[in-house]
């Protein structure tokens, strides 16, 4: 994690009271005073989760989520750390969702999509979508729509679904081992236009652009995962759902160097991939 991660992670807590209180906490009361809420997370895994930073304390974007749903559910909450590798892009495969199942804890958060628990259904469920994420476009002034020609070379990481669909769409591409390897193919003139992973962006000064408009394909919503028929279940929902908490989540999403973006209406399945149009 870089020191802009680290700062932004570090003054999390005074946003985290903040959004807290905007959004009301005496209205939703929906967990036993006293029961604390136990929220899973990956020990190291930046820029959601960090066990211990800089200053000692932990930090990332879905500790500030557990704090804020804690707050407004008016629960003590609980980090309950998993000693995991850090998460890499969307189609890591290996969350752990054993401490989950065995009642370690109550929730898990930044799930992405159906197919990560599709395993383990009916035992676990997800929550509404608490944000999205998707790959981005660099460099910022780059031209490349999805839906219009390109005539330049777009740097992706080998073997993901970025890789498989701009192949798919027709574009020409480079193909690349890692983010900073994207980065430099940029640098070098290897290519004229990138997708990256989203909150890869955390920890590179790169900037996006903010015209690009990813395809279904290429996005994804985040939820909780709950055990089925967890009583949390329905109160992550309605909280999540909530207008003035969707707007706390994307604050921290820009505090903590994640692309501001709420979630999707419609994001990646299997059928969207293999819809990609080719040019």
């Amino acid at each position: 994690m870089n020191r802009g991660s680290v700062r932004r992670a570090a003054n999390g807590a005074k946003l985290t009271l903040a959004a807290a209180a905007a959004i009301g906490i005496s209205a939703a009361a929906s967990a036993a005073p006293n029961e604390a809420l136990a929220v899973c997370l990956p020990a190291n895994d930046p820029p959601r989760s960090v066990r211990q930073l800089e200053n000692g304390l932990a930090g990332g974007l879905d500790v500030e989520v557990a704090r804020l749903a804690a707050a407004r559910l008016q629960a003590p909450l609980r980090l309950v750390w998993l000693p995991e590798p850090r998460q890499t892009d969307i189609e890591s495969t290996d969350l752990d969702f054993r401490p989950l199942l065995r009642g370690e804890c109550d929730v898990q958060l930044s799930v992405p999509g159906q197919a990560a628990v599709a395993r383990y259904k009916p035992r676990l469920e997800l929550t509404a979508p608490y944000y999205g994420a998707a790959y981005e476009l660099l460099p910022a002034e780059a031209p490349l729509r999805w839906n219009a020609p390109y005539a330049g070379t777009v740097a992706v990481r080998a073997n993901t679904v970025a890789h498989v669909a701009v192949d798919a769409a027709g574009l020409r591409w480079t193909m690349q081992r890692s983010a900073a390897d994207i980065l430099a193919a940029l640098a070098r003139g290897d290519a004229t236009a990138a997708l990256i992973w989203g909150p890869d962006l955390a920890a590179v000064d790169a900037a996006r652009s903010t015209a690009f408009e990813p395809p279904p394909a290429l996005r994804w919503n985040l939820h909780a995962a709950t055990r089925r028929d967890h009583p949390l279940r329905a109160a992550l929902d309605g909280l999540f759902a909530d207008a003035a908490t969707q707007e706390a989540v994307l604050a921290l999403l820009e505090r903590h160097g994640l692309p501001p973006r709420p979630p999707f209406a419609t994001a990646h399945t299997p059928a969207a991939l293999r819809n990609v149009a080719r040019r």
